[in-house]
C-alpha cells in the first residue's frame, strides 16, 4: 500500500516510462512538468499542437525539442483529437491538458465513435501525503461533476474505489461528507449517504467499507468522533472522502493545498485511460505527481 507520493512516484519510476499525450503543448509550465517526468524516468511527451510553437516553448525552458515525439496540429480543438488518436493508435498511454479549454480538451475524449468514453461516469479525483496519519487521503468529485444525484455518486465512488485498490488500499474506509453525521430530510446529501452506506452492506459497493453521513471532523479526526460519540468502522479513519458536490470538493481541495500545504496530485478517471487536467495555479510539483500518478493508473488499469 502507498503511503505518500513520494512512493508514487518511486513506483511509477520503476518500469518503463508511460507515454503523455499532451494536448495543445506549448505551455512552458506544462512541459517544464513533463520535462521533470522525463528526466525522472516517469513518462516521455507526445506534445500535440503548431510544431514551431510546441519547440519554441521547449526551447524556453532548456529543452531539446529531438527528445520528444511532437505531432502537428493547427488549433487547439485538432490537437485535443490527435492525443486521444495517439491513445487510440497505442501511442500514448494517458492524456495530459496544455493550453486549452476543458470543454474543447474533453470534446473528443467523450466523442461516441472515436472518443475513450467507457459507459462509465468520468470524475475527479484528488490525492493528498496526509503526512501526519502516514497514508494518502482521497477526495473525489472536485472538478467535474457540478451537483451528482445519487447514482452518480455511486459512479464516482465506484472510480474512486478503482483508484484506492489501483493504489494498495485493499478495502478504503468511504465517508460520504455531509454538513452533519446524522439523517436530516432536509439536506439530501444525508439521505444519499445514508443509501451509499447500505449499498455497501448489501454489496453493491464491493472493496469498501462505507459508513455516513459524517461531518469532516468525524471522517478524519478520532479525537473528534469520540468527543461527538460517533463509533463504526470510518468514524476517525476516513480513507476516501466524497464530497456532497464539486463546489464542496473544490473549496476542501484547494484549503489543503494552499492552507495546510499539502503536497497533493489529480486525475481524471472513468475514460479508457487516466487524464491529467492540471490547473495553470497549481504548482510544478502538483503536475509532477500528478504525471506519476496518471502513469502508474495506466499501467494498473
Amino acid at each position: 500500500m502507498f503511503r505518500s507520493l513520494k512512493e508514487v512516484i518511486h513506483a511509477a519510476g520503476a518500469g518503463e516510462p508511460a507515454r503523455v499525450a499532451v494536448a495543445q503543448a506549448a505551455d512552458p509550465e506544462v512541459l517544464a512538468a513533463v520535462a521533470e517526468a522525463r528526466r525522472l524516468g516517469l513518462a516521455e511527451g507526445v506534445l500535440c499542437g503548431e510544431p514551431a510553437a510546441v519547440e519554441a516553448a521547449l526551447r524556453e525552458i532548456g529543452e531539446d525539442p529531438a527528445h520528444y515525439s511532437i505531432v502537428p496540429a493547427a488549433d487547439p480543438a485538432e490537437s485535443a483529437v490527435r492525443a486521444v488518436a495517439a491513445v487510440n493508435a497505442g501511442e500514448a498511454d494517458f492524456l495530459m491538458k496544455g493550453l486549452l479549454p476543458t470543454a474543447t480538451f474533453l470534446h473528443p475524449v467523450l466523442d461516441k465513435e472515436k472518443g475513450l468514453r467507457t459507459g462509465r461516469l468520468i470524475s475527479q479525483i484528488s490525492i493528498f501525503d496526509w503526512a501526519e496519519a502516514e497514508k494518502l487521503l482521497l477526495i473525489t468529485d472536485c472538478a467535474i461533476n457540478i451537483a451528482p444525484d445519487l447514482k452518480q455518486k455511486k459512479a464516482i465512488l465506484e472510480n474512486a474505489l478503482a483508484v484506492a485498490h489501483a493504489l494498495g488500499i485493499e478495502e478504503p474506509r468511504v465517508a460520504p461528507l455531509a454538513a452533519l453525521e446524522f439523517v436530516n430530510p432536509d439536506m439530501p446529501e444525508t439521505l444519499d449517504a445514508a443509501a451509499l452506506a447500505k449499498m455497501a452492506d448489501r454489496g453493491e459497493l464491493r472493496g469498501a467499507v462505507v459508513d455516513g453521513p459524517l461531518a469532516l471532523d468525524n471522517a478524519v479526526s478520532p479525537e473528534a468522533a469520540r468527543h461527538k460519540g460517533i463509533g463504526g468502522p470510518v468514524a476517525g479513519r476516513a480513507d476516501i472522502i466524497l464530497t456532497p458536490d464539486m463546489k464542496t470538493g473544490n473549496v476542501l481541495h484547494k484549503a489543503l493545498v494552499h492552507f495546510a500545504h499539502f503536497r497533493c496530485a489529480a486525475a481524471v478517471v472513468g475514460a479508457r485511460v487516466p487524464l491529467v487536467m492540471t490547473s495553470r495555479s497549481d504548482s510544478a510539483d502538483a503536475k509532477l505527481c500528478s504525471i506519476a500518478l496518471a502513469g502508474l493508473l495506466a499501467r494498473r488499469r
